[in-house]
């Protein structure tokens, strides 16, 4: 399960002819099979949509019993809107307490984004000053993700 899935973007040009401009993602991903969470972030400046479904991401895995092996990643397409989640997750075997199977597990939906898009511009502008900013915030979403694909490693 996605919660909290955030998509922010800041363009800033600080004179008319140069852009500083990056895209965030962030969420946390939990799955019932596993004690753990992910907590996945990214940040990019590929313009004008930050992100398209290219690129794999690394979340960090956070809680007890994390095992050797155990990762989640993500791809995001803003323009698509299509969120993919890769896992490798340990279960044990037999009630085992001991982590000793790793499976590969693939996912993905696509939601639409409520978000603002706030632009604004200095008339005044002079050397050293900000010439013009825009900010891109969505509103959090929440998705449950079935897998797609499980495979025994």
């Amino acid at each position: 399960t996605v919660h909290g899935f955030d998509f922010h973007a800041s363009y800033v040009f600080t004179n008319p002819a140069h852009q500083n401009s990056w895209g965030y993602v962030n969420f946390n991903l939990s799955n019932d099979v596993v004690p753990y969470t992910a907590k996945c972030s990214a940040a990019s400046s590929q313009l004008s949509d930050f992100f398209y479904g290219t690129v794999e991401y690394t979340c960090a895995l956070v809680g007890t019993d994390v095992p050797a092996g155990a990762k989640a990643g993500f791809k995001f397409s803003r323009p698509g809107g299509t969120l993919e989640i890769t896992e490798t997750i340990g279960c044990s075997d037999k009630g085992l307490t001991e982590w000793n199977r790793l499976f590969a597990a693939t996912g993905e939906t696509t939601f639409t984004l409520t978000c603002t898009d706030m632009t604004t511009t200095n008339p005044n502008w002079t050397p050293g000053q900000i010439y013009s900013s825009r900010d891109i915030k969505c509103t959090p979403v929440d998705a449950t993700i079935e897998a797609e694909s499980v495979t025994a490693l």
